[in-house]
């Protein structure tokens, strides 16, 4: 396994707060987890439960963690802070 370390200041490129740069990279890796699942109906008939043995993800090379920081780290996302902070700093 590879392991390959994150400098701080590439994070702090893209946002200031370190949680909220957190934040987006674990919501964008959900979202690709979310993309991979294969979703199973509630009316679908199962014969048997061997079915469910069977992954429901497949197996990807790169795990969403690493392909979200990557995109984090490189701008390719884009995101915007809640209506509710707006209004916070405002007053």
């Amino acid at each position: 396994m590879n392991v390959k370390t994150v400098h701080m200041k590439d994070l702090f490129k893209q946002n200031d707060d370190l949680y909220t740069s957190a934040m987006i990279i674990a919501k964008r890796a959900k979202q690709i987890i979310d993309d991979r699942v294969v979703p199973i109906e509630e009316n679908e008939e199962v014969e048997d439960s061997m079915e469910f043995d069977r992954p429901i993800i497949s197996n990807y090379e790169e795990k969403p963690e690493a392909i979200a920081l990557s995109e984090f780290i490189e701008g390719k996302l884009d995101w915007r802070t809640s209506d509710v902070e707006d209004e916070a700093l405002d007053e």
